[in-house]
């Protein structure tokens, strides 16, 4: 199944695809996954929140901190679900809820404890809403654009739903609650140049994305404000769903990378650059080769279907990396920033392998795990099978199952007895 995500004009996007898949197949040992079971008291996850919970859900309005986060699903498309996330945690400083680049230092069980103790404000609408937002929508919008945590008040309008919000690509939060009526309460910290893109209705999203990420916007803060509907000629705005829109600023910002990375100087070594956090491994192998990029992903709990490869030669992809999905692009966008960064270009093969003590966290991991194991420094090898040969003791799957699925590395070599 595929659903177009047609903003930027990017191809296709799949629903579940390839790795992702995998998600459908990780069973809950207390409800089994069956949603009638599912329940905040019991829950694994939720159980340490659930007083707060119940208590913050008693009354008719919620009010609290906002990081700020809001959140659209793409289920019913293009009238879509979402609104934005309150936080009803105490002690807890609002920004670091949505704070991605400060997670991995984090155990799982307390990084699942921080995005639950966020209450999503949901109603529907479609997604040209954006084009005229009502009150609703424009107090929505608001709170997206703050770059500072921001109050929010969310007039509720029924029960709230109790089932673990864990997705694909998106982090995940706590209950939902019907809201009729959502108010940001204070002023609106918003950087100058954004609101001035926000008010152009003469530039095309694409570009918004690229000029702002230059002026030092980042990636997590363009997604949300391209979530909202916020950048991009009036009559093409449309609300996003989040998982859609991170996909697509990765994508984005990496193609605008590459075209920087394809004039640089080669590098003449092989590198292996290597992190590991919240049972996921990352080994990132730089050869002295003209750009093409390959993400092979391991699933030690999958060992059947996996590993999933993705990969690209130096003009790069024109279609989705179905095998691999968002975390192509992630991992993806770490390696062109560090190239850029350095100014150095390289062919990049990148094995990641996800561990059994996984949990949902989103795509996230895939990008910040990437770009910690580039900043830590790097070891030198004289050849590829050198470097190969440092990483596959480091695996937990075996290295010759991935080669055995590498378009990159047969390529490598091929090249290597050429030269």
């Amino acid at each position: 199944m595929f659903i177009s995500c047609g903003v930027l004009g990017l191809v296709d996007v799949p629903v579940v695809q390839g790795s992702e898949r995998v998600l459908e197949r990780v069973v809950c040992p207390v409800c089994r996954n069956v949603a009638r079971f599912c329940k905040l008291s019991v829950c694994p996850y939720y159980r340490n929140v659930y007083e707060g919970i119940r208590r913050s859900l008693s009354s008719e309005s919620l009010f609290g901190p906002s990081p700020p986060a809001l959140l659209f699903g793409e289920w019913g498309y293009p009238r879509i679900y979402g609104g934005s996330c309150v936080s009803f945690l105490e002690g807890v400083e609002a920004g670091l809820l949505e704070s991605p680049r400060s997670w991995l230092k984090f155990s799982i069980d307390d990084l699942v404890a921080l995005r639950l103790g966020l209450v999503l404000g949901r109603l529907r609408m479609p997604v040209v809403s954006a084009r005229r937002p009502g009150r609703v929508l424009e107090a929505i919008q608001e709170s997206a654009l703050s770059s500072l945590p921001v109050d929010v008040e969310l007039r509720v309008a029924g029960g709230f739903r109790a089932r673990p919000g864990f997705g694909v690509r998106a982090m995940p939060h706590g209950p939902s609650v019907r809201v009729e009526g959502v108010r940001v309460v204070g002023n609106v910290s918003a950087p100058r140049i954004v609101e001035r893109f926000v008010g152009d209705v003469d530039v095309s999203a694409g570009e918004a994305v690229g000029e702002l990420y230059l002026r030092g916007v980042d990636e997590y803060y363009l997604s949300r404000i391209f979530s909202a509907g916020l950048l991009g000629r009036r009559v093409e705005r449309r609300l996003v769903p989040t998982e859609w829109s991170i996909t697509a600023i990765d994508d984005l910002i990496g193609r605008m990378l590459l075209r920087r990375v394809r004039e640089l100087r080669v590098i003449d070594e092989f590198r292996v650059y290597e992190a590991s956090a919240l049972f996921n491994s990352v080994f990132v192998v730089l050869v002295p080769f003209p750009w093409m990029f390959e993400l092979l992903e391991g699933w030690v709990r999958f060992l059947s279907d996996s590993p999933y490869v993705d990969s690209e030669y130096f003009w790069g992809r024109s279609r989705y990396a179905e095998n691999t999905g968002g975390a192509y692009y992630a991992v993806r966008l770490s390696v062109l920033r560090y190239l850029v960064s350095r100014g150095e270009q390289a062919g990049a093969v990148v094995f990641f392998e996800v561990g059994r003590g996984w949990v949902p966290l989103g795509v996230w991991r895939f990008r910040e795990l990437t770009r910690v194991a580039l900043e830590s420094g790097f070891r030198r090898f004289g050849s590829l099978d050198e470097a190969l040969g440092y990483v596959g003791p480091r695996l937990s799957i075996p290295l010759g199952r991935y080669l055995s699925r590498s378009r990159l590395v047969p390529f490598i070599r091929g090249q290597a007895r050429l030269a």
